[in-house]
């Protein structure tokens, strides 16, 4: 079997955008290379990184994020919405309790029960 080294990835120069980052709350632009932050500053300083780099890309003003990573779950969240009651399709408070009470009637041994997904303010009323 013959495997061959993937190429590195580029050097990318990011400019003209927003960039989050405590190290220049003011940050316009920045240098990825390897696969990491290597600079992050402001567009005027970018100009002396762009003869170096294999790529500039434009932002127009979008916002970055360097090594934000929100890698989180609600797990539990989630298996409750599985295990409970649905009431998004409720049309009135009236629905919404006889639902409530149908599923009580299937849980009878659950001292807790979990509704989820209802919007009172579009039932009659505005409750």
């Amino acid at each position: 079997m013959n495997r061959t080294t993937p190429p590195p990835p580029p050097t990318v120069l990011l400019r003209g955008g927003e960039v989050h980052s405590p190290a220049d709350p003011f940050a316009t632009a920045m240098v990825v290379e390897r696969g990491h932050v290597a600079w992050v500053g402001s567009e005027g300083a970018a100009d002396a990184f762009a003869d170096g780099v294999d790529e500039v890309v434009h932002l127009e003003g979008a916002l970055v994020t360097p090594a934000f990573v929100d890698a989180h779950v609600h797990a539990t969240g989630t298996g409750l919405a599985l295990t409970g009651l649905d009431l998004s399709g409720a049309t009135s408070l009236e629905e919404a309790l006889d639902r409530v009470a149908a599923h009580a009637r299937t849980r009878a041994g659950d001292r807790v029960l979990l509704g989820h997904g209802w919007d009172a303010a579009r039932w009659p009323g505005g409750r």
